[in-house]
């Protein structure tokens, strides 16, 4: 699979990750039931048909790799190569009609993030792709900022109350006094924002590999910076570089 390239990677994407009709029916029935997993995160029916159905997809047509999800145990194959799975990053933000979550697909060559994307079906359907090297908002190049001062900057996380439990509270507050603005545009929306250029940096802790691996090869194409305050990217700051040395020397 030396030859599975990028142009297939968004070639597959672009048609599996496509659950407009799934979504239209949603707003039409005006229904969305959830329930709490055991670590007390959401999950609703359409999680768990969005994945069945990549998953399907990446067994018939990829029979040989091996896949993980958020929401199904992993199917382990000898494969070097690995796809990985979640159908709604930001659950919590569909069952309350807001439209800032989106599917993250992710392709690895062992433990390295190749490929990733995510799709945002309420906001015009929008799809992200990176290959680690470049980043494509519906085939256009996207890039993060490079001339954003600090004191200028747009901060985000998703959970704030999260980070003022965590270890991290004081330099969050520390930060935060430090920039004009901060915002809980969070989940897969925020990394977004920074690697779009829209804001400098998103903190997130408690991280899944679901929730990032994906999103990695996004973030570094865009030209974003990864801190690893807990690794493998289990506590992450995405920053462009314009502020990366400010917030180094912060956290």
């Amino acid at each position: 699979m030396e030859d599975f390239t990028f142009n297939d990677f968004q070639n597959f994407v672009s048609k599996q990750t496509d659950f407009s009709e799934l979504f239209i029916k949603m707003q039409d029935s005006g229904e969305l039931s959830s329930e709490l997993k055991d670590d007390d995160t959401p999950v609703t029916e359409i999680d768990l048909e969005i994945e069945i159905s990549l998953r399907k997809a990446i067994e018939n047509q990829f029979p040989q790799h091996s896949i993980t999800g958020e929401e199904f145990s992993d199917k382990t194959k000898p494969s070097d190569f690995k796809w990985i799975i979640d159908p709604i990053d930001g659950t919590f933000s569909l069952t309350k009609s807001v439209p800032l979550f989106g599917t993250l697909v992710g392709f690895l060559e062992g433990s390295l993030p190749r490929y990733g994307c995510v799709r945002f079906p309420l906001l015009g359907n929008m799809l992200i792709c990176g290959d680690g090297e470049k980043t494509f908002e519906d085939g256009k190049l996207i890039h993060s900022s490079n001339e954003t001062k600090l004191k200028d900057a747009l901060i985000l996380t998703s959970d704030e109350n999260r980070l003022k439990r965590s270890e991290y509270s004081d330099k969050w507050n520390k930060l935060n006094e430090l920039v004009s603005y901060h915002r809980t545009w969070g989940d897969c929306y925020g990394y977004y924002l920074v690697c779009s250029g829209k804001a400098q940096a998103m903190i997130d802790v408690d991280m899944k590999p679901c929730d990032i691996l994906p999103l990695i090869p996004v973030i570094h194409g865009a030209g974003c910076e990864i801190i690893e305050l807990k690794k493998p990217y289990r506590d992450v700051i995405v920053c462009s570089k314009d502020v990366y040395q400010d917030i180094v020397k912060i956290f």
